[in-house]
């Protein structure tokens, strides 16, 4: 289940003065220096909104049509599960959470051997996924290397779309691939129509930074704008790599990347459900790998937050992923500091929940490790509620009449929704943990992991549904070979 901070976000790392001076940056490097665009559709939708097309490595847009996307550009998404239940609003105060897409490598549960990742895996981690109560939405985790070539975002959506009731949020090469999804989420819901009105998923796509906007990248959204899709458009700019190497340098770039996007996709239908954000960190100058667990990260998530406030839009953020190469401390710091930071920050859509190694390498272990992580950062960020039941003066009168507060009905009452209680911490004496046979967190979240896959059967699509979605996937012509 999504939390709800109870009120707006007030956690600013920047002052009201320097927003204003990073609109004011990116709306001068939109029209100022351009960008790079290689959608004929797109330059064509810019070309009638009044932009110079002539020469498509320096489109120039300018402020006024910013000004006018956000106008009309959605504050709040609502986004369905596969019954058409309500499963996400992307709004101030927000927060969701779930996987992130595409690890090469997979940790295999039985065995612990890191190796390639295949449509099962990532099936049997859309299952895993949900079970989990405080992951809210479902990312392939893996790619799907025996899918028929150039077919394995489809295949991999196939592979969610029949183990979870969860929203999925995908990826893809192109139109083809974009066109085909829908077609199968629309077969899983009961139509086109019941998708438009009640959207059970996301695209995720991007621009390259530095500022090019490509055909496979802006194409995936111009259909989603078609039939009324939710969609992340966002840079993953690393700093001194594709990006200055200052935070202020990148955060001024990659609120300049999304926006860009975001004018496109206005002018092309008014209202389009746009998201908002950025996957910028640091390129580590000795390894080069582009860092997910990252204190940069983490700052320039909270600039990005703050830029989303203030925009109104809807935020896509990066969280609860390592650099580790295993669960270890390392890991259980990294997620946990990136977790608190994006719910604190208010991010409506919190992504890569259990990366390990940089985003190469998917563990159910790790997945359920954050789920755990959430929940604790739920805790910690819930409204309270004084009043005088849970003051409870009266109580403490009683204790200092004679009484004492675990004799007291209040604290029956009270404590098991008051007191946080972890299903994985352990928290035991010593003795009873060395009866239990000393099971560290490893151990233990892999044994809970394997429990999951015993008990947890997710409710399986009518055969007539099954059967449609299997006919769209035979019918789909790759965009790449």
């Amino acid at each position: 289940m999504s939390v709800s901070l109870g009120k707006p976000i007030s956690n600013q790392i920047l002052s009201n003065e320097q927003i204003q001076q990073v609109n004011d940056y990116a709306l001068r490097m939109m029209e100022e220096i351009g960008c790079r665009v290689q959608s004929a559709e797109a330059l064509d939708i810019l070309g009638h909104a009044g932009c110079d097309v002539s020469n498509p490595d320096r489109i120039r847009i300018p402020r006024k049509m910013v000004r006018e996307a956000l106008e009309v550009a959605p504050e709040k998404i609502e986004v369905f599960n596969r019954n058409g239940e309500l499963a996400m609003e992307l709004k101030e105060g927000s927060c969701n959470y779930g996987t992130g897409s595409d690890c090469p490598t997979t940790i295999d549960l039985d065995t612990g051997e890191r190796r390639a990742s295949l449509k099962d895996d990532v099936a049997r981690l859309a299952v895993f996924s949900d079970a989990l109560p405080n992951i809210d939405f479902v990312m392939s985790f893996g790619i799907a290397y025996d899918s028929p070539k150039g077919s394995n975002f489809v295949h991999q959506y196939d592979a969610m779309l029949k183990n979870t009731e969860k929203p999925i949020i995908v990826t893809g090469h192109g139109r083809n691939d974009m066109n085909t999804m829908i077609r199968m989420a629309a077969a899983s819901v009961g139509g086109i129509n019941e998708l438009k009105s009640k959207p059970s998923l996301i695209l995720y796509t991007e621009p390259v930074s530095p500022l090019l906007h490509t055909e496979m990248g802006m194409d995936k959204g111009l259909v989603c704008c078609d039939y009324e899709v939710p969609f992340v458009y966002i840079g993953s700019p690393m700093l001194g790599a594709s990006a200055p190497v200052t935070i202020e340098g990148i955060l001024v770039q990659t609120v300049a990347e999304s926006l860009a996007g975001l004018v496109v996709f206005q002018k092309k239908k008014e209202g389009a459900k746009f998201i908002f954000g950025g996957d910028a960190t640091a390129m580590d100058m000795k390894t080069n790998i582009f860092r997910y667990g990252a204190p940069e990260l983490n700052v320039i998530n909270h600039g990005l937050a703050d830029m989303a406030h203030y925009y109104k839009l809807p935020f896509f953020c990066i969280a609860g992923a390592t650099d580790s190469k295993v669960l270890d401390a390392q890991a259980g710091f990294e997620s946990a500091m990136s977790i608190y930071m994006a719910t604190l920050n208010g991010c409506n859509i919190i992504h890569d929940c259990g990366y390990l190694e940089s985003g190469l390498t998917s563990s159910f272990e790790s997945l359920l490790f954050a789920d755990e992580i959430i929940n604790s950062v739920k805790y910690l960020l819930r409204p309270l509620d004084f009043n005088e039941n849970t003051v409870a003066l009266d109580v403490v009168e009683r204790v200092l009449d004679g009484s004492n507060f675990l004799m007291e009905e209040h604290t029956v009452e009270h404590f098991r929704k008051t007191l946080w209680f972890p299903r994985f911490l352990n928290r035991d004496r010593y003795q009873a943990w060395e009866d239990e046979g000393k099971k560290d967190l490893a151990v233990k979240l892999n044994e809970e992991a394997k429990e999951i896959f015993k008990n947890h059967h997710p409710a399986v699509l009518p055969e007539n549904i099954i059967k449609d979605i299997d006919r769209v996937v035979a019918g789909h012509q790759p965009d790449v070979e």
